[in-house]
């Protein structure tokens, strides 16, 4: 095989892999919404690229370069070798999508991800009105307010919030795990993680299971200028395990009323 066809090849692989993960919703597993349709442009280019004329493998009467002095000939081969090992390395990212499908981030990416969100607000606006008894609110929002509201908008409020499970920490006392959400700004590359430590859930849940957690905000001290906040606390009272969300991300740290 040429180093031309070599190329078309895989860039036909690449580009089929990126219809795939656009078309499939796949995308979203890596990706903010707005960018899955970049995803599937950019493999159509790919595909095209590496398909049509005049340099795809679809070309008429496609063939190697030919060179007439030996020591040139020699010289370009060596060249496409090279070149050919380090091209097919770019079909490891195919197969890793292919065979494993590498799900979106969960319990063990959150240890060196785990923030909590600042807001340079002084008044935070309303809150939405409750839907089936509790205030239905992004993780962001739910976070911001609780650890930096000096008014307490969450004081008996009942909320209701959306995520998965990851490991309760040795600080978080009685709590039995948090519930997380990471938010992306990007891509899965930037995403970081928001927590809330759920208390009075007795039911053991699976690392990576997905709930749907009603209950109020408890209120802690904290000190002054925290720079390094803990999660907030929210007591339960309703835990409904539901199917993971999609898509999978929150896509901000701001919120409105």
């Amino acid at each position: 095989m040429s180093q031309e066809q070599t190329r078309s090849l895989l860039l036909v692989v690449l580009g089929a892999m990126a219809v795939w993960l656009w078309r499939s919703g796949q995308a979203l597993n890596y990706v903010r919404p707005g960018l899955v349709p970049l995803v599937g442009a950019a493999g159509l280019v790919l595909l095209a690229g590496g398909l049509l004329p005049p340099l795809g493998l679809l070309s008429p009467g496609r063939s190697g370069h030919r060179s007439d002095s030996s020591g040139d000939q020699d010289g370009h081969q060596h060249q496409h070798n090279h070149w050919g090992r380090v091209g097919w390395l770019l079909l490891v990212p195919v197969l890793v999508v292919i065979l494993i499908q590498p799900a979106a981030l969960g319990s063990y990416a959150v240890s060196s991800r785990t923030v909590v969100p600042g807001s340079g607000a002084s008044d935070y606006p309303p809150l939405d009105a409750p839907v089936r008894g509790a205030v239905p609110m992004p993780m962001a929002e739910f976070v911001t307010r609780a650890v930096r509201d000096p008014g307490q908008s969450l004081t008996g409020v009942r909320v209701r919030l959306t995520g998965f499970v990851a490991p309760a920490e040795d600080g978080d006392k009685d709590g039995r795990y948090r519930l997380t959400r990471f938010v992306i700004f990007c891509c899965a590359a930037d995403a970081e993680a928001l927590q809330a430590v759920i208390r009075g859930d007795a039911t053991p849940r699976a690392r990576d299971q997905w709930l749907e957690v009603e209950g109020t905000w408890q209120p802690r001290p904290a000190a002054p200028d925290d720079p390094n906040p803990q999660p907030p606390v929210l007591n339960a009272d309703v835990v409904r395990p539901i199917a993971p969300q999609r898509p999978p991300y929150e896509y901000s740290m701001q919120f409105s009323g």
